[in-house]
């Protein structure tokens, strides 16, 4: 006799024995202990969750010769039969071959008939019944709404959607769930039992979280694992079978990467890739993982337990992020994901995954600045950030590169501060008076003096001034604008050809900067005695204040 897979020998074959989908089996149990077994069911659900095994078991526990029963005898004739798939009163029915309106309409010809002797119900099971045409599904309405006497429906799909109302409004609906990794270790741990094999532990979480909610797919993986090991199934040799990554390898480089170690991280992702893993399997695992250690240092061991951690490996976690701050943990987290899903879409997923470990490796500790203007504003001491290595020194200014800032003071003596992101100088006016004192003549220089500015960029000069310099800088327009863009050029602007030259007539410079000056200098000064102020200055040394915008 050929070999019988796990999967199809393990199969269950009462409501009892269905693992993670208690909230179904509950419910047919109670129907057919109360007789108010409905003509039609529609099941759903991922693959591999009972789908077809559950329909099984509704068939036996109509048919069983004991009587009606949610737990059928499984010894009669009619359990038998149904078992092995050679029941006259149940057939089994694949949409995806039987699609067609003839092929339902033969179907609907045998609907005429009573159920065989020794039998109360004809059951029909259409397996993957999204796979029917419109006008199969038109076809079977009728059946559906009306259904011949001692006749139950079984309709089985994993794509709900692709169903069509008017066939999921007459059928009593029942939605399967993907089965978690400790419901699948459990059931692993009794099959391993019943084969009388070894497996660790680890062993047995891998290949329950490598199912993804499926138990066929589960039992299909112990079976593959079984035929590469000599002897015990080992996490090593599980790991090697399934093209995957055993979990000491992950805690290892996880571990690396706490450390700050970036030679550890890329000798642990080299031994990771040495046995031929398949890049998206490490990234996947590596996610998986990563979301382990942030629940460990958010939720602790209550919140890997939901997880379906084991014992050993919580021990492993709480370990890791025992030394780790909870917003570091955080902000590594969002680059693992966000790394692994850039690596995914990459041409070269494993070089991609390599620099993003030493990212994670190479990340400076998160500091808040509230933090650091908390402590400023207690009269601590200049806080000395540490300098980076040239290999380690970050693209974009870090904060003790800042050079200029921004003050944002409100009367609650909150203060923000932005860095001047530096790049080409700003066209200053000043600067343009004093340029052409060389060049031209001193009439021209001093109305020059005179204009107040609006706005002054390269190729824009918008300014108010007095009639006589408005009259006279218009008349010399040309001879203005060559000095602006030699004055421009300069200063590393590209040229400009055509300039915006707009003059009005209007408050000189002088009689504007007289009525300001003094404000300004009583702003400035009120300022610079902030406690605010004085405490951001004790952070970022040398640091200047440019603006000022308060708030009521």
């Amino acid at each position: 006799m050929s070999y019988l897979v796990l999967a199809r020998k393990y199969r269950p074959t009462g409501f009892s024995s269905v693992s993670g989908q208690e909230h179904v089996t509950r419910t047919l149990a109670n129907a057919i202990r109360r007789d108010r077994v409905v003509h039609a069911y529609l099941f759903t659900g991922p693959r591999g969750v009972g789908k077809t095994s559950v329909a099984r078991i509704l068939s036996k526990a109509l048919n069983c010769q004991q009587g009606l029963t949610p737990e059928p005898c499984l010894e009669c004739p009619s359990c038998k039969e149904i078992n092995q798939g050679s029941s006259i009163a149940v057939r089994e029915i694949d949409g995806a071959s039987h699609n067609s309106v003839d092929n339902v309409r033969e179907l609907m010809d045998s609907f005429k008939s009573l159920p065989p002797p020794g039998y109360r119900y004809k059951v029909y099971i259409i397996d993957e019944v999204h796979m029917l045409s419109i006008s199969a599904f038109n076809a079977l309405l009728k059946s559906l709404e009306e259904p011949p006497p001692n006749t139950v429906f079984i309709l089985a799909t994993t794509e709900i959607h692709k169903i069509p109302d008017t066939v999921i409004s007459r059928c009593q609906r029942h939605d399967f769930r993907a089965l978690s990794v400790s419901v699948i270790e459990a059931r692993l741990r009794e099959v391993i039992a019943y084969e009388h094999l070894e497996a660790e532990p680890e062993a047995i979480r891998l290949i329950a979280r490598l199912a993804e909610g499926s138990m066929r797919d589960a039992q299909t993986l112990l079976d593959r694992v079984q035929s590469f090991c000599q002897g015990p199934l080992t996490a090593q040799e599980t790991s090697l079978a399934l093209g995957t990554i055993e979990r000491r390898a992950l805690s290892e480089l996880s571990g690396a990467i706490f450390s700050r170690d970036t030679a550890q991280v890329l000798q642990r992702v080299s031994d990771i890739f040495s046995t031929g893993t398949d890049p998206a399997t490490v990234l996947r695992e590596f996610v998986n993982f990563w979301r382990e250690l942030f629940v460990a240092k958010l939720s602790g061991e209550s919140g890997l337990r939901l997880l379906g951690v084991n014992d050993d490996s919580i021990v492993d976690l709480l370990r890791l992020v025992a030394s780790v701050e909870s917003i570091d943990l955080q902000d590594l987290w969002d680059l693992a994901r966000e790394g692994a899903d850039k690596c995914m879409r990459s041409a070269h997923p494993r070089y991609g995954f390599e620099a993003l470990a030493v990212r994670l490796a190479t990340r400076q500790p998160v500091v808040e600045m509230a933090a650091l203007i908390q402590e400023g504003m207690r009269g601590a001491p200049s806080i000395q950030v540490a300098r980076l290595p040239e290999a380690q020194k970050p693209l974009i200014p870090a904060v003790q590169q800042i050079s200029g800032a921004a003050a944002e003071v409100a009367p609650s003596t909150s203060t923000v501060m932005s860095a001047n992101s530096g790049g080409a100088e700003h066209l200053k006016w000043e600067d343009l008076v004093a340029f052409a004192a060389i060049s031209v003549s001193k009439v021209l220089v001093e109305n020059l003096r005179r204009l107040r500015i609006q706005r002054f960029e390269n190729g824009v000069i918008e300014a108010t001034g007095p009639d006589l310099s408005v009259s006279m800088l218009s008349k010399e327009k040309e001879k203005v604008i060559g000095v602006l863009q030699q004055f421009a050029e300069s200063k590393g602007f590209p040229t400009v050809k055509v300039w915006k030259f707009s003059l009005s007539k209007g408050v000189s410079a002088s009689e504007s900067a007289s009525e300001s000056s003094a404000k300004k200098a009583s702003e400035s000064k009120e300022l610079e005695a902030h406690p605010a102020v004085q405490s951001l200055q004790k952070v970022f040394p040398g640091s200047k204040v440019e603006q000022v915008r308060v708030k009521n």
